[in-house]
Parts: C-alpha cells; sequence; structure tokens
C-alpha cells in the first residue's frame, strides 16, 4: 500500500476502506490501561472505558446466535452484555504484536490467534459482517454463515 502511513487506511477484498489506528495499543502502559473488574471476570479498558469479559466466548459459531449469545450473558454477576461494533472491538488492537495482536502484558485469558465476529453488519452485503483477525490485528469481512468467537462488552458499565 505505497503511500499509506502508519494511520492510513487499509483496503479489503470488498472493497471498502475502513481506518486503521496503528498505535492505539501503544497509546497506554498495560499495567495501566486495564483494570479487572467483577472479580476479575472482565476487564476495564481505563483508555476507552469499554468493559470486555475477561476471557472471549470459547463457542464458534455463525454471526446470528454469537451476537444474540451475548446479550443472554451473565459474566461476573452482571448482565446486560452485547457484541461490540467493528469500531469497539479495534480499540483492543495492537498492531506492533502479533498473535495475539494485543497490548503485552495484556489481562486477558483464553486469547487465540482467531478471527471474532463484530455487531457490525457490511452496509450494502447483509449476508456479510465485520470481524478483526486477532492474529494481524486487521479488521475483515466475512458471510455471517461462517463459524468464529466472539468477545463480548458491557453494553453500559456499571460501577
Amino acid at each position: 500500500m505505497k503511500g499509506i502511513g502508519r494511520t492510513g487506511v487499509l483496503l479489503l477484498a470488498m472493497g471498502w476502506f475502513i481506518p486503521v489506528n496503528h498505535t492505539s495499543g501503544a497509546d497506554a502502559p498495560s499495567s495501566t490501561r486495564f483494570t479487572l473488574m467483577l472479580n476479575g471476570a472482565a476487564v476495564k479498558d481505563n483508555q476507552t472505558g469499554l468493559i470486555w469479559e475477561q476471557e472471549p466466548d470459547r463457542e464458534h459459531d455463525v454471526w446470528s446466535r454469537s451476537v444474540a449469545r451475548c446479550a443472554t450473558k451473565d459474566v461476573g454477576g452482571q448482565q446486560g452484555w452485547r457484541a461490540p461494533t467493528v469500531d469497539e472491538l479495534k480499540t483492543l488492537i495492537d498492531t506492533s504484536q502479533h498473535d495475539p495482536a494485543l497490548p503485552a502484558g495484556h489481562p486477558f485469558s483464553n486469547i487465540k490467534s482467531e478471527i471474532y465476529w463484530t455487531a457490525t453488519p457490511h452496509p450494502t452485503d447483509d449476508i456479510v459482517a465485520w470481524q478483526i483477525s486477532f492474529f494481524s490485528g486487521e479488521p475483515v469481512t466475512d458471510q455471517k454463515s461462517g463459524t468464529r468467537r466472539l468477545w463480548c462488552l458491557l453494553d453500559e458499565p456499571r460501577k
């Protein structure tokens, strides 16, 4: 991608552009960026304010069932979980890291360098949704009929 700088855009196979922030994971050291919550079952990203499951869903499923499953979860005694948007899930990515593309020293467990669903459908193709590769840190699209994992976040953070 000649001429694209570190904060450029990524051209995907589907012909869509999506901004990629190559420094998001490096803005704060992991030791201060993340805080365990809900007796260790969740992690607050102090950089974004988002609260994530400490351990992503282990089940591989199609998009519709994965997104629906987040809404039924009880994590750390807390209900109100949902699937993240592609932009929300991208905030966890540190593109200086690979396999997984998370900030060094992150507090998450059972992280696999796989592709994770987001709640973001493709804007013009109703059988496609956005996903994030945690091997490379890149956003990608694929058919909703594929099976992937999903990493839920708390819809409205509670104190």
